[in-house]
């Protein structure tokens, strides 16, 4: 109860009112703008997964906006339905052109070759299939394949299936790839290098467990994308949800992180004593606090996605 008790309160002090969102909106928009014309793009590219995230890029990025067209590709591979219907409402209300790519997901079948085949494979556990002959290179260097659970593999593949798709219509379009990762996925780590992650990421300095919500119910967004469980649609784990992968749900995420970084001390002080006596939020926080600590992590941060951050500004 007073982990609980501590989420409420860090969830006051974060939450942005009415007019605190839309001014955030506004600042957004411009900025947005602003980087597209003196870049001189012609068009930005964003995946829209159904998700709180995609959906609140497509809204802030739409055409009236930046003055380009903003092209929506859903690109499912083991989506649900129901996110499938949900990334079609966005496209349908913020993209200025969206479709629905099944490529990955057709069977692959070569025409001189097709007995060679097994024709209930598609284009997607093929490239699985293929790259799966890089276990014998990884046994010869003395590493045991099957300690790496072939559901992150295909994971990985996924992410980066969908990003090379969008790269290269952005390539074809003279176009920017929108990044869809906020700033709670970005101090976990939570993204897969040259995976889901693009060129320009104008929620990177948001939070998704209070921030991200107020603003997306002043983009009206559907409150059914607002309030579901997170996923990365990858079916890494069975139930398919981000808090299954982190350990904790983004509200906990938020607040732990909001008071380990603080300056203030009492905010860390008051982190510890709360949770010293409650099993469950101390394996909560030490699981979130050693994620963001862990060696790969940081250097994801470091390494790769600063760079971004630094070109847009969000420090």
């Amino acid at each position: 109860m007073k982990f609980k008790k501590l989420i409420d309160e860090i969830g006051a002090l974060t939450t942005p009112t009415t007019s605190q969102a839309n001014l955030i909106i506004s600042k957004m928009r411009e900025k947005i703008k602003a980087y597209v014309v003196d870049n001189n793009i012609k068009s930005l590219v964003v995946g829209v997964s159904g998700g709180l995230d995609s959906a609140c890029v497509a809204a802030l990025c739409q055409e009236k906006y930046t003055g380009v067209p903003l092209i929506g590709l859903s690109i499912p591979m083991s989506s649900t339905n129901a996110h499938k219907e949900q990334a079609k409402w966005v496209g349908d209300n913020f993209c200025t052109v969206f479709e629905e790519f099944t490529g990955w997901d057709e069977k692959f079948f070569e025409s001189n070759e097709a007995e060679a085949y097994d024709v209930s494979s598609t284009m997607h556990t093929k490239v699985f299939n293929v790259l799966e002959q890089t276990n014998v290179l990884a046994e010869k260097a003395g590493f045991k394949t099957e300690s790496f659970p072939a559901s992150i593999l295909d994971g990985n593949l996924k992410a980066r299936l969908r990003m090379i798709t969008l790269y290269d219509l952005a390539r074809k379009t003279n176009g920017l790839v929108l990044s869809t990762d906020n700033l709670s996925e970005f101090q976990m780590g939570f993204w897969t290098i040259c995976g889901d992650v693009g060129d320009y990421a104008p929620l990177q300095n948001i939070g998704k467990g209070f921030e991200l919500p107020a603003i997306a119910r002043q983009l009206d967004i559907r409150n059914d994308i607002i309030v579901q469980a997170p996923s990365d649609g990858l079916m890494i784990t069975d139930d398919d949800t981000d808090e299954a992968q982190l350990g904790a749900n983004y509200q906990e995420v938020d607040t732990i992180m909001f008071c380990y970084k603080n300056d203030n001390p009492y905010f860390k002080r008051r982190l510890f004593e709360t949770v010293g006596t409650d099993t469950v939020a101390a394996q909560k926080v030490a699981k979130v606090i050693g994620r963001y600590e862990s060696g790969p992590v940081v250097y994801k941060r470091n390494g790769t996605i600063k760079l971004q951050r630094d070109v847009i500004g969000l420090q």
